[in-house]
C-alpha cells in the first residue's frame, strides 16, 4: 500500500509542531488555532508541486529540484545550511532576472526550514498588499490564523516576538509604486517590531530593494557549465533523450548561444520543446515561441510519445495566439499577473467583442487550461506558467500592430510602467528590443531619453544637480556593512520608471554615484553631519542616513566640493550622445529600406 502524500506531508511538519507545542501553553493553543492548518496547507502546496515542465501533474519538489546559488560580495550559498546563514546574515534580499529561479528557491528555503524544525516558515505573496486594507501585521495574522478564535494581541506579539519565524515575503517587485511607500512603511515598522525573527525578500533587479539598507543583497548566479548538465540530468528522466540533449547543448558550435541556457527557465522551455526544436535558439523571443509551439501541438511536449490534444473551441494555433497576445497586453495595462475566474471571463469576453472570433468563454478557458496548458489554475486563480510567458505574447501584441499603432500602445504602457510597475520590467524590454527595434526604439526608449535630458539641458552647477537629483530620487544610507556592523555611505537611487529606462540603454554606470561618497573621500564629513543631526538619539538603526537629499543645503555643499557635477555632466552629455546614436541608426535603417523598395 502506497503512502499518501496528504500522510507524507503530515509526517514531515509533525517534528516541528510537535517541538513547538510542547514549549508552552500559548505555543500550544497557537498552533491549534490556525498554524498547524497554515503549515500543513502551505507545506503541502510546495511539497507536491507544478513546474514549467510539469504543468498537468503534481511531482515532489525533492525530486526535480536542482541547486540555485545566490552570492553576497565573496560569500557563495546554496541556502541549505539555513540557519548558519541566517546566523551571519539576520535580513536577506534574493534579486534575480525573470526566470533565474526566485520561486523555486523559495520552495526550497521554505520546505528546508520545515526539515530544519528550528523555526516556523511563513510565506507572504506581497502582490497581495496592493489591494489589501489591513495593515502588514494584520495580514501575517489572517495567513496563519485562519480560525476565528484568535489570541489576545498580547499573546500574539509575544510568540512573533520570540524570534522562532523565517518570513519569506515574495515578490518586492509585484508591488505597484503607488502603494510602495506605505507598503516599505509598513513592512520596515513589522521589521524593527519583531526584528528576532529572520526575514527573507525576493524581486527582480531594479525593484527599489535598496530602500531596505538592514538587508543583505544576495544576487541569485546563473548556471555555470556544470549546474546546466546536472539540470538536465535532474529535470529529464528518459535516459536516451537526455543524451540527446546534453549532445546538442555540449556541441561547440553553440556556444555562442549558451548563456542563454544558463537561465532555468529559458533551459527548462529547451528542454520541453526539443522534440520539435532540437535547435538551441539564437534569439530570446524563440525559447517563447518554440514553447507555445509545443503546447499547441502536443498535449505534453516533455516525452516523445506525446499526442495532440482536441481543442473544443476548434481555434487555430494562430488564433490562440492572437487571442493570448491582445489578453496579456489588457492585463499588463491592469498591472494583473494572476486572475480570478470572474476576471479571467471578462477579459476573454472583451478579446471576444474586439476580434471576429466566435468562442464559447467557458471553452476557451477549458483549452487554455487543459488542451494547450499555457494557463495554469493553481488554488482559486489562474497563472501563465511563468510571468515573462505574459511578457513575450504582450511584446508579441506590439509587434503585430500596425506601425501607426505602436506608438500609442508603448505610450500605453509607458505610463502604466511609471503609475504601477515597481521593477523595471527589463525583460519585458528585451522582448520588445528584439522583436520590434526600430520602432521600439523610437517611439518608446528614445522618447523617454529625451524628456530625461529636456530636464538637465541648459542647466549647470546647484540648478544641475537638482534636476539630476529630482530624476533618481536619491537618498543616502549607510550599507554595505562588515562582520561589525559597521558601513559605508552609499548613494542610494529610487526605484521609478525614468532611473529603469536609464539604466536599460546602459547610459552610465550608476556606481560612480552610488559609490561617491567612498571613492571622493567625503564619506567622513557627511558622517560627521549625521552624527551631529541626531545628537541625543541613544543608538543608531539600521538604514542611519539622510532620508531626502534634494533640498538639504549642506549635503548639497558636501557634494559639490568634492566634485559630483562633473559626473553629472558627463551623465548628461552620455544622455545626448545616446539619443544622437539611436538617432541615426534608426534614420539609417529606414534609409536602408528605402533603397530596397526602390530596386
Amino acid at each position: 500500500m502506497s503512502i499518501t502524500p496528504n500522510f507524507e506531508v503530515t509526517s514531515l511538519i509533525k517534528p516541528l509542531v510537535d517541538g513547538f507545542k510542547a514549549i508552552n501553553n500559548e505555543w500550544n493553543n497557537f498552533f491549534e488555532i490556525g498554524l498547524t492548518d497554515y503549515l500543513h496547507s502551505q507545506t503541502g502546496k510546495y511539497y507536491l508541486t507544478n513546474t514549467f515542465l510539469h504543468r498537468n501533474e503534481k511531482v515532489k519538489f525533492k525530486d526535480i529540484y536542482y541547486p540555485i546559488k545566490a552570492t553576497y560580495k565573496k560569500l557563495t550559498t546554496d541556502f541549505h545550511e539555513l540557519e548558519d546563514l541566517f546566523e551571519e546574515y539576520s535580513n536577506i534580499t534574493i534579486i534575480g532576472s525573470a526566470g533565474s529561479g526566485k520561486t523555486t528557491l523559495t520552495k526550497h528555503i521554505f520546505l528546508q526550514t520545515i526539515y530544519d524544525k528550528n523555526r516556523i516558515p511563513i510565506l507572504i505573496e506581497l502582490r497581495n498588499l496592493n489591494e489589501y486594507q489591513g495593515d502588514f501585521e494584520k495580514l501575517i495574522s489572517e495567513k496563519i490564523l485562519k480560525s476565528k478564535v484568535k489570541p489576545s494581541d498580547t499573546i500574539f506579539k509575544r510568540t512573533l516576538e520570540s524570534g522562532k519565524f523565517l518570513f519569506l515575503l515574495d515578490g518586492y517587485d509585484e508591488i505597484f509604486s503607488d502603494k510602495k511607500q506605505e507598503i516599505n512603511r509598513q513592512i520596515e515598522l513589522f521589521v524593527d517590531a519583531y526584528s528576532n525573527n529572520k526575514f527573507l525578500i525576493t524581486t527582480r533587479p531594479g525593484s527599489g530593494i535598496e530602500n531596505f539598507p538592514r538587508f543583505y543583497d544576495f544576487k541569485v548566479r546563473s548556471l555555470d557549465d556544470k549546474d546546466v548538465t546536472g539540470f538536465i540530468s535532474k529535470i529529464v528522466d528518459e535516459g536516451e533523450r537526455k543524451d540527446r540533449i546534453k549532445k546538442i547543448v555540449l556541441d561547440p558550435k553553440n556556444q555562442n548561444y549558451y548563456e542563454f541556457l544558463r537561465n532555468p527557465l529559458l533551459l527548462s522551455m529547451f528542454i520541453m520543446a526539443f522534440e520539435n526544436h532540437p535547435e538551441i535558439p539564437k534569439r530570446k523571443s524563440a525559447f517563447y515561441r518554440n514553447v507555445f509551439d509545443t503546447l499547441y501541438s502536443r498535449h505534453d511536449g516533455i516525452t516523445k510519445n506525446s499526442f495532440p490534444r482536441e481543442k473544443i473551441t476548434k481555434l487555430q494555433r494562430d488564433d490562440f495566439e492572437d487571442i493570448l497576445s491582445i489578453f496579456s497586453y489588457l492585463t499588463i495595462i491592469e498591472g494583473q499577473y494572476s486572475f480570478t475566474n470572474e476576471y479571467l471571463t471578462d477579459v476573454l469576453d472583451k478579446v471576444k467583442s474586439s476580434t471576429e472570433y466566435n468562442y464559447v468563454v467557458e471553452d476557451l478557458i477549458y483549452d487554455l487550461r487543459t488542451s494547450i496548458s499555457i494557463i495554469i489554475l493553481d488554488g482559486f486563480e489562474y497563472f501563465f506558467p511563468h510571468r515573462s510567458m505574459q511578457e513575450y505574447f504582450t511584446a508579441l501584441f506590439i509587434n503585430n500592430l500596425p506601425t501607426d499603432k505602436k506608438h500609442k500602445a508603448y505610450k500605453n504602457l509607458s505610463t502604466v510602467l511609471e503609475e504601477s510597475s515597481t521593477d523595471y520590467s527589463f525583460n519585458f524590454w528585451s522582448l520588445c528590443f528584439e522583436m520590434d527595434e526600430t520602432v521600439f526604439i523610437s517611439h518608446f526608449l528614445i522618447p523617454q531619453l529625451k524628456r530625461i535630458y529636456k530636464q538637465l539641458e541648459h542647466k549647470t552647477d546647484v540648478e544641475l544637480l537638482i534636476a539630476y537629483f529630482k530624476i533618481v530620487s536619491p537618498t543616502i544610507l549607510e550599507s554595505d556593512f562588515d562582520k561589525k556592523k559597521q558601513g559605508n555611505l552609499r548613494i542610494f537611487r529610487h526605484s521609478n520608471f525614468q532611473n529603469a529606462i536609464l539604466e536599460f540603454c546602459e547610459v552610465y554606470e550608476y556606481n560612480e554615484i552610488w559609490l561617491f561618497p567612498e571613492t571622493t573621500g567625503c564619506n567622513k564629513r557627511l558622517l560627521e553631519i549625521l552624527t551631529e543631526r541626531n545628537k541625543g538619539i541613544e543608538s543608531k538603526k539600521p538604514g542611519f542616513g539622510f532620508s531626502s537629499i534634494v533640498n538639504d543645503e549642506e549635503v548639497i555643499k558636501v557634494l559639490i566640493s568634492n566634485g559630483i557635477l562633473l559626473k553629472i555632466e558627463t551623465i548628461k552629455n552620455k544622455i545626448n550622445d545616446k539619443i544622437v546614436e539611436w538617432d541615426l541608426a534608426v534614420k539609417r535603417k529606414k534609409s536602408s529600406i528605402d533603397d530596397l523598395l526602390n530596386l
